[in-house]
């Protein structure tokens, strides 16, 4: 028996334990696999955060300006669970109530906790659309969970499905490997990397961009997007990965043996990039005319200018020589492991903000959680510090 469980070790799950210790909540944690499994298991070679050092506070000290590294990453997650109750290699089978308590079925056991904190995250299980299925089997196919770099997949002209975060940046990779790239394209906004003297994302930040509540969006299907493309240090966009040599198309809709055929979505996707960028910019417009700041006017930003686009209706693998298809088509999460009284009939945790429908569950680490930042490493910190007090006063203190 003990006061509170983290399940899952990742850099959510090391911030709910750190948060806990402070409050002096006895628990442990219980990690599958290993600290920051993910981490490690899914991202490519020349992988970087998109956001700089003073984002990613819960890394430990670093330079301001700094895009950790795949490795480096890992490495200050290790550090940070060094000072954290972790179990490793214990997978929790499932979660069921147990009087006024939850028992964890583990590998190891059973384990009862008081409460218990769900930080395994719903970004790291590769989606891959059916159509997959009907690519001929001497294409190799991977996910972006999967891809390490140029080197791992067979010779000829690679297929890249989504534009978003991975998509791009895979698609930028495969072609700094000397590799062909055609680039399927998916509606994703982008965010400026400078403007007005700053890093666009941190002018988001001071104008609470990242803090937006779900109940506050006028949209609610904005959850559901896409993140905006943002490299590491830098502008990416669309119009930018066409003008480097990467050949742009629309959605795949269909195969037929060896030819994919898109819809003609490129303009849009572009467009709707563009439109983010605005978005984003009108918000810091707005943010220096309401506190009086003195901030240089915009300069021009090669990403705005416009490019000429030609986009394939179809796409013939064995006569453009493609070889590799890799799948940039988003993530999900496993929750089958709570049971149905705690996960709706989409495969989602209920919940209201961070705490779940029944007494002492509570989450860490979901998309749009409390907040816009929730997901990432921005946000862990303050929902864990907020989760962990929800524990403490749950358990009488």
């Amino acid at each position: 028996m003990t006061d509170c469980v983290v399940v899952g070790a990742g850099p959510a799950g090391l911030a709910a334990s750190t948060a806990l210790s402070t409050r002096g909540v006895e628990h442990v944690v219980l990690e599958r696999d290993r600290v920051a499994g993910s981490w490690r298991a899914q991202r490519w070679d020349s992988f970087r955060l998109n956001t700089p050092g003073w984002m990613n506070q819960l890394l430990g000290d670093q330079d301001r300006d700094a895009y950790a590294t795949g490795p480096e990453v890992v490495l200050r997650l290790e550090r940070l669970a060094a000072g954290c109750p972790v179990r490793e290699g214990v997978r929790v089978a499932r979660l069921a109530r147990a009087g006024d308590g939850w028992t964890l079925a583990t590998d190891d056991g059973l384990l009862r906790a008081s409460a218990v904190v769900v930080a395994t995250g719903d970004q790291n299980l590769g989606r891959v659309p059916a159509l997959a299925r009907r690519l001929p089997g001497r294409v190799a196919q991977l996910h972006a969970a999967d891809y390490r770099g140029p080197g791992q997949l067979p010779d000829g002209a690679v297929l890249v499905v989504g534009s978003a975060q991975s998509g791009c940046q895979i698609a930028e990779d495969l072609l700094a490997g000397g590799r062909r790239v055609v680039l399927s394209t998916s509606r994703v906004g982008r965010v400026p990397f400078w403007y007005r003297g700053r890093e666009t994302v941190e002018w988001l930040v001071e104008a609470g961009f990242m803090d937006q509540r779900p109940r506050d969006l006028p949209d609610p299907s904005v959850m559901h997007a896409a993140m905006p493309i943002l490299a590491p240090g830098r502008g990416l966009s669309l119009p930018a990965l066409a003008r480097a040599g990467v050949a742009l198309a629309g959605r795949p809709v269909a195969v037929d043996g060896e030819r994919v055929v898109f819809n003609d979505s490129v303009a849009a996707n572009v467009a709707a990039g563009d439109a983010f960028a605005a978005r984003a910019r009108a918000m810091v417009d707005e943010l220096v005319r309401r506190r009086g700041l003195d901030a240089p006017p915009a300069a021009p930003d090669e990403h705005d200018a416009p490019v000429d686009l030609d986009p394939p209706s179809s796409l013939d693998l064995r006569a453009e020589e493609v070889g590799a298809v890799v799948w940039c088509t988003g993530f999900g999460g496993d929750f089958t492991w709570l049971g149905p009284r705690l996960v709706g009939t989409d495969g989602q945790p209920l919940r209201e903000d961070a705490a779940a429908p029944a007494p002492g569950v509570w989450y860490l680490g979901l998309r749009w959680l409390t907040r816009r930042c929730s997901g990432i490493l921005l946000g862990f910190p303050g929902d864990a510090a907020a989760v962990a007090a929800a524990v403490k006063l749950h358990l009488g203190g």
